[in-house]
C-alpha cells in the first residue's frame, strides 16, 4: 500500500503543476521512475521479470507515439507519467488507470461543451484525471 501512496504523491505534484501551469514537471516524473526502478531492484514490489517490466511501459510508449502523430495535441508529459505509473503498478493497473482517466476526462469535457463553458479547441489537462483514475483503481 505504501508503494501506491508514493506513486499517488508523485502524481499529485504533477497534477497540480499540470492544472495550474499546463506543464508536467519532468524532474518529479523522473524521480518517480527512479524510485520505482530502485524498488523493483530491491524486490519491494514482489518478483517481476524484465519482460513484465518492459510490458508495463507499453501504455506510456503508446502515448509517446500518440503525441508524435497528433503533433503534441496529447502532451509528451502524459506519456512520461504513464511510464512512471506502469513501473510502479504494472501493465494491467496502468491500463485500468488510463481507462478510468480517459472516461472521466471525456465525461467532464462533454459536460463542459454541453453547457458551453469551453470551446472545442480548449486544452484540458490530463494528469488530474490520471490521479483520479489511480484513486479509483487503488480503492477498488
Amino acid at each position: 500500500m505504501w508503494v501506491e501512496l508514493l506513486l499517488f504523491l508523485f502524481l499529485a505534484v504533477c497534477a497540480v503543476f499540470d492544472g495550474l501551469y499546463k506543464q508536467i514537471p519532468l524532474v518529479v516524473v523522473w524521480l518517480g521512475m527512479l524510485a520505482a526502478v530502485c524498488l523493483q531492484i530491491h524486490g519491494a514490489m514482489g518478483e517481476t521479470g524484465i519482460v513484465t517490466v518492459l510490458a508495463s511501459l507499453l501504455p506510456g510508449a503508446a502515448f509517446f507515439l500518440l503525441s508524435f502523430f497528433s503533433r503534441e495535441r496529447v502532451g509528451y508529459g502524459d506519456g512520461w507519467m504513464l511510464l512512471m505509473i506502469g513501473l510502479f503498478l504494472g501493465i494491467y493497473r496502468c491500463f485500468l488507470i488510463l481507462f478510468v482517466g480517459l472516461l472521466a476526462e471525456s465525461a467532464v469535457a462533454i459536460m463542459l461543451l454541453a453547457f458551453r463553458k469551453i470551446k472545442r479547441d480548449k486544452e484540458i489537462p490530463f494528469s488530474p484525471f490520471l490521479l483520479l483514475g489511480m484513486g479509483v483503481v487503488v480503492c477498488f
